[in-house]
């Protein structure tokens, strides 16, 4: 017998099977690292929360600089009579964001907020009407505000992203389309994370009488309850939070000509002794010894209680402390006078 066909049937056996056997795996190839458009974007983070009547809100720069831009120069006078000449800056205007939070009405105002909890309100006349004292950027003398005031949260500076380690991302300024007038300092808030429209109180000012004669207006007032500031607390037996501002650093705005500062309070005077007259609206009044107040933290001229503008029995001031007895306790504070012995 011949091989030839055996060898015939044998390749064609093998041909059978190798077309019924798996396809061989192609070795791995690295694939390319996904385009930008491909990979995940991450997400924006949030920088001004926003809360009123319509709600709450979060937004993101970007959706900050969507909004309608206002752009002007602001500079400011600090407490010590210093001088931060104007400059450009660009953001939102706050009556802009009040409407994202619902809006404004004659009773509200707006709660400006920077991340180490330190807090200004604007009235509802200062957003709408630029209602500010100006001062000249040369002299620093009290002018008639020459041009518009216009609140804003600005993101911008000379063209720039804010500094953020020494303003943040946002900041509080006051601008003004010429560079030819500055506002108080308490008016320009760094760090700014949050806006809320709330109730607002009635304006009012307090009056400090000494070796010189201040009349303190609320803002100003509150500037120096900041907790880096002259801030400080008491809680009375029904566990209720008295926040405001201690005596004795009032009395030290006025007691000589040195008004603000780690030296303010003229120590030597007090140690001499003067009284401290605390005079309600309605005339009633509470004289206390200036040994007794002398950097007592302990005694406190509130404005507000439980984080609430105090209601209209104590409006807009009360001295409160542990260390008062029940008819110590004036309310409805409307002047501090300093008296020599």
């Amino acid at each position: 017998m011949r091989p030839f066909p055996l060898l015939v049937t044998v390749s064609v056996l093998a041909l059978v099977l190798s077309t019924c056997a798996p396809a061989t795996t192609p070795p791995s190839v690295p694939t390319q690292p996904p385009t930008a458009t491909a990979q995940a974007q991450p997400t924006a983070s949030i920088v001004l929360k926003l809360e009123g009547p319509g709600g709450e809100k979060s937004l993101t720069l970007n959706d900050l600089k969507a909004l309608p831009a206002t752009e002007g120069w602001a500079g400011i006078k600090s407490s010590t009579g210093k001088i931060t000449v104007p400059e450009h800056f660009k953001g939102v205007a706050l009556d802009e964001l009040c409407k994202l939070a619902g809006g404004l009405d004659l009773n509200t105002g707006v709660s400006v907020v920077a991340k180490d909890g330190y807090a200004m309100t604007i009235s509802n006349d200062q957003i709408t009407k630029g209602d500010f004292i100006a001062y000249d950027p040369g002299t620093g003398d009290e002018i008639k505000a020459k041009d518009p005031l216009k609140v804003i949260i600005a993101y911008e500076k000379e063209g720039k992203p804010l500094p953020e380690d020494s303003e943040g991302t946002l900041r509080l300024v006051v601008v003004t389309p010429k560079n030819n007038q500055v506002v108080d300092g308490h008016w320009s808030v760094k760090w700014v994370n949050q806006i809320a429209v709330k109730s607002l109180a009635q304006e009012w000012k307090l009056v400090l009488v000494g070796a010189i004669t201040e009349e303190m207006d609320r803002g100003t007032f509150e500037s120096c309850t900041a907790p880096a500031c002259h801030g400080a607390e008491w809680k009375d037996d029904k566990a209720q939070t008295w926040k405001g501002v201690p005596l004795w650093m009032l009395a030290a705005c006025v007691d000589d000509e040195n008004r603000h500062g780690d030296n303010a309070f003229n120590q030597k005077l007090a140690e001499q002794g003067y009284t401290i007259e605390i005079v309600a609206a309605d005339g009633y009044k509470v004289t206390l010894d200036s040994a007794r107040i002398m950097r007592n933290n302990k005694f406190i001229v509130a404005y507000l209680v439980n984080g609430n503008p105090l209601d209209e029995k104590y409006f807009p001031l009360r001295l409160v402390s542990d260390d008062l007895q029940k008819n110590e306790l004036v309310g409805k504070i409307a002047k501090i006078t300093i008296k020599q012995k």
